[in-house]
């Protein structure tokens, strides 16, 4: 053999072996994967099977709970009775509302709420503890807790259902509540903070609290018809005070009254007009944070707004699109000629392309967005439109918030993010679209609050979306809420 062929055949043996080796590598590789997916799976099969056998065990204490309940209190009308029985039975029925000073708290405010005209249901359980009163502790107990458990998941969830409970009269319909929030209060009552709890449960913002006092006051003075309307205004415009914060720091827009305060510990360092949503397009309550600044934005005209406005104008006149800056953009993103278009069997369902609008002086959001997360894409922006700012009656947007002093609120946030007045407007000239993330935490509240007490005097606005139309409350017991109100 020589030296060429030697050095080819040693070659090929140690490529064999090392495709041996690399073979062997993999499988023992493969067989450790199988054996670890084996293992997973084997641990899901158990966890899947212990979660149904808890949930079995669980299922059949429910059932031996409200046996022993209904043998105990017979067919009590209850909204949380399972969760009671739950309650109780693991209680030994020792009773719950031993605290008086927590009693006294919960059914105080519970009666307020209720003032509000938020839910009749819960008028009736309010009711339904009056006339227990005397019939035996426990039965009282039972109907304070079933009452306790509709006005806890009320008060931790009032804050995002705020549009939908308390714009409407008997909105209010309670959900279950979470197991965290069931066992932090039953912790609360072991530990004898009841009390505490409780009246944690209402807000701390002053204008609440004020607004509250003065309901109370009206009620133990006597409800007849010709206090009603103004008692319900302030009863339900106060529950709607009761979602905000301390104003201290952030952005509060109230939305009927069309200003806007920015407050920083404490202090207003800007307030200005504001346009709302007009009646038919109204600005939602909500709250969110802002996120960032957006200088020269563009605008992608919304699917409503299409339909309603743009369509029919520029069915008479094509040329609007050019006119206002607007390019229709298909899903490809090329430009399509607006004089292509069959607009008058053209609706915005079946329009196929997005508007968008270029930034300029005459943009829809003017010289600067202020983007915050929202599910109905509600944000604040500037316009080129300052004129209407001097209008008394600003509800006349699409949902969002126009800022008259936009260009002072972007200055502060702009400096915040290390942004020079020279670079603002250098951005600005240049028309090219820039974004600027919030550094400082700036949460937005937008509210509704048409009536409100403060240092004794009654405030009023005009009720601009009729949210404070007094619904029917001839299922108000007043005599029953004078008499939990007097603490």
């Amino acid at each position: 053999m020589n030296t060429r062929t030697f050095k080819l055949v040693t070659l090929a043996m140690i490529s064999a072996l090392y495709v041996g080796n690399v073979a062997a590598e993999e499988l023992q590789q493969s067989d450790l994967t199988l054996a670890t997916q084996q293992l997973e799976l084997e641990n899901k099969v158990e966890e899947a099977r212990l979660a149904a056998e808890k949930k079995a065990e669980e299922e059949r204490l429910a059932i031996e709970a409200e046996k022993l309940f209904s043998e105990r209190f017979g067919d009590i009308s209850l909204q949380f009775k399972p969760l009671i029985a739950k309650i109780y039975v693991e209680n030994h029925f020792s009773p719950i509302w031993t605290d008086n000073q927590a009693k006294q708290q919960f059914l105080h405010d519970y009666a307020l709420a209720i003032a509000g005209g938020i839910s009749k249901r819960s008028a009736n359980a309010l009711n339904a503890i009056y006339e227990a009163a005397g019939k035996g502790e426990l039965i009282e107990d039972v109907l304070l807790t079933d009452a306790f458990l509709d006005y806890l998941f009320y008060a931790t969830n009032v804050a995002e259902s705020a549009q939908k409970w308390l714009y409407a009269g008997n909105s209010y319909k309670a959900g279950q509540l979470s197991d965290e929030q069931v066992s932090a209060w039953l912790s609360a009552v072991k530990n004898n903070d009841n009390f505490t709890f409780v009246k944690n449960l209402s807000g701390e913002n002053a204008l609440f609290k004020q607004t509250s006092a003065r309901v109370a006051h009206m009620i133990e003075a006597g409800v007849d018809k010709h206090n009603m309307v103004e008692l319900h205004r302030l009863a339900i415009n106060a529950q709607r005070l009761r979602i905000l914060p301390v104003f201290q720091d952030g952005i509060f827009v109230n939305i009927p009254s069309y200003e806007l305060n920015y407050y920083r510990d404490g202090q207003v360092i800007l307030s200005s007009r504001v346009i709302v949503g007009q009646s038919s397009r109204k600005t939602p309550v909500m709250s969110s944070r802002l996120s960032n600044v957006v200088v020269n934005p563009p605008w992608n005209a919304p699917t409503r707004l299409i339909n309603e406005d743009i369509i029919p104008k520029v069915r008479k006149d094509p040329s609007y699109i050019y006119r206002h800056g607007y390019t229709i953009i298909d899903g490809s993103g090329n430009t399509i000629d607006p004089y292509t278009i069959d607009w008058e069997n053209m609706s915005a369902k079946r329009f196929p392309y997005r508007l968008r609008q270029a930034p300029s002086d005459n943009s829809a959001l003017g010289n600067y967005k202020f983007n915050m997360p929202s599910s109905e894409a509600i944000y604040l922006h500037d316009t080129p439109k300052r004129n209407l700012f001097g209008n008394k009656n600003r509800a006349l947007s699409s949902g969002c918030v126009r800022v008259e002093k936009s260009d002072q609120l972007a200055t502060i946030l702009l400096k915040e993010a290390g942004w020079t007045d020279e670079t603002k407007q250098n951005v600005l000239k240049s028309k090219k679209t820039t974004s600027a993330g919030i550094k400082s935490d700036n949460p937005v509240f937008l509210y509704y609050v048409t009536a409100w007490v403060d240092k004794d005097q009654v405030h009023t606005l005009p009720d601009i979306y009729g949210y404070d139309k007094t619904p029917d409350l001839s299922y108000i017991n007043w005599d029953i809420l004078k008499h939990y109100i007097q603490r």
